[in-house]
């Protein structure tokens, strides 16, 4: 059994391993325009993303035969473009925009062209108030149609809601006049960023079990390749509040640089590992992958989740200092629903295990088969249909193993680390006494 297990884990790292020679998977097609509004202090920052498939037929140039070349050959002429065809205005005052921000998102013909655009209200202007003009694509191409949406809203106490639809334009709709309500209370914001945090936890039953995991297995220390003891009181405490806080830096980490724009992964990967780590936590239930070193994993894998958290906390438009509070209020609801878990979960499960070994080894294994389990659906879920092809699962697989694979070996130099700096164990007949 125990050999089936290793050969089982080494088996699932060389699959992954062996994917990072996999090609790029192609992305879908974007049928419409998309537009995210941002408000800020002084205005409104717009987030465009447009088809190159679509744009070219307005833009009277082929832009998809080589997405890669589209910036270096025409930015300057596709920035001039963006700004004739989108602008905000007060009456009879246009808002002072910047030259946009472009990129190409994709790589083949289904590739978007994606256009950041801040436009500040003239003075004596109210920045919430003002109509937006958008005709990009849809003066040349009339069956195209552009969706815009309310992405966050830190002054009317909308931060990372769910984007609220706002209009749809096209061909003979071209203007959305925008009139953004203030909210009541000034920490609307941070209250719904908190409650934001927990409701993440609470409802994301992915995290929640990949936790369970981690609280099975921390009053237990590992000896001989299995869970043979179970520590005190105050060292399982000690070793949970150790576990939990590397868990809690390493998500921080990650949900400050994916928030931040910083670090931006593929959703579909970020899902993918998420599984990954929950199915590696339910086999280290199961049976320890590593004698120690699982703080360290806690904290690898922290990052991985983090990654997850982010995407439902969007920092455009937001001031730095609001940028920072609306990630502690998220943060801290994510902590708080972590601590009430460890406060409920722990006195029990460790008086369980050290009262009943046996029946506690059996509800382990019982949770650890069940998070595989789910870990494994999860995954087959959560991948897009346009994955669903050798290619696509190629890549997948590649951007797994370049996420997973450090952190493993990261976990396994932890574990070795601490083995080699733990004090040996002196043996009472190997000690001098000195008779005085």
């Amino acid at each position: 059994m125990q050999l089936m297990f290793r050969n089982g884990l080494r088996a699932l790292w060389l699959a992954l391993a062996l994917a990072l020679t996999a090609c790029p998977a192609h992305a879908h097609p974007t049928p419409e325009s998309r537009v995210w509004v941002d408000t800020t202090p002084d205005g409104l920052q717009l987030t465009l993303l447009m088809p190159l498939n679509r744009l070219e037929f307005a833009f009277k140039s082929d832009l998809t035969v080589q997405p890669d070349q589209v910036m270096p050959r025409h930015g300057q002429a596709l920035a001039d473009y963006v700004l004739a065809h989108v602008s905000v205005h007060s009456g009879n005052q246009a808002w002072l925009s910047q030259r946009p921000q472009l990129k190409v998102v994709g790589n083949d013909a289904s590739a978007d062209l994606e256009a950041v655009l801040v436009f500040k209200a003239p003075k004596g202007a109210d920045p919430r108030k003002g109509v937006m003009h958008y005709d990009a694509v849809t003066h040349e191409v009339m069956t195209h149609s552009v969706k815009v949406f309310l992405r966050s809203d830190w002054a009317g106490g909308m931060v990372s809601q769910v984007p609220r639809p706002l209009a749809e334009l096209d061909t003979e709709h071209t203007e959305l006049a925008i009139d953004l309500p203030r909210s009541s209370t000034a920490t609307s914001g941070l209250l719904q960023l908190l409650e934001d945090g927990v409701m993440h936890i609470v409802e994301g039953t992915d995290h929640l079990l990949f936790l369970l995991t981690l609280l099975l297995v921390s009053p237990l220390v590992a000896l001989g390749g299995r869970w043979a003891e179970v520590r005190s009181a105050s060292g399982a405490l000690r070793h949970t509040a150790a576990v939990v806080t590397a868990f809690t830096a390493g998500h921080t980490v990650a949900l400050v640089l994916g928030s931040s724009g910083w670090l931006q992964l593929p959703s579909a990967m970020v899902e993918l590992a998420v599984a990954a780590t929950i199915a590696v936590s339910a086999l280290h239930a199961i049976k320890p992958i590593l004698k120690s070193g699982d703080i360290a994993m806690a904290l690898a894998f922290g990052l991985v989740h983090g990654q997850a958290f982010s995407a439902s906390l969007s920092g455009a438009g937001l001031l730095w200092q609001q940028h920072a509070l609306a990630l502690l209020a998220f943060n801290l609801g994510i902590e708080l629903v972590q601590l009430a878990m460890v406060l409920v979960l722990l006195p029990p499960l460790w008086w369980f295990q050290s009262r009943f070994a046996q029946a506690g080894a059996w509800l382990r294994r019982a949770v650890g088969l069940l998070a595989f389990g789910s870990a494994m659906w999860w995954a087959h879920d959560r991948l897009p249909p346009e994955y669903m092809n050798r290619d696509g699962i190629q890549t997948i697989l590649g951007g797994l193993a370049l996420c997973v694979l450090p952190l493993w070996l990261s976990a396994r130099l932890a574990s070795a680390l601490s083995t080699q700096w733990r004090p040996p164990a002196v043996h009472p007949s190997s000690m001098n006494v000195s008779k005085t």
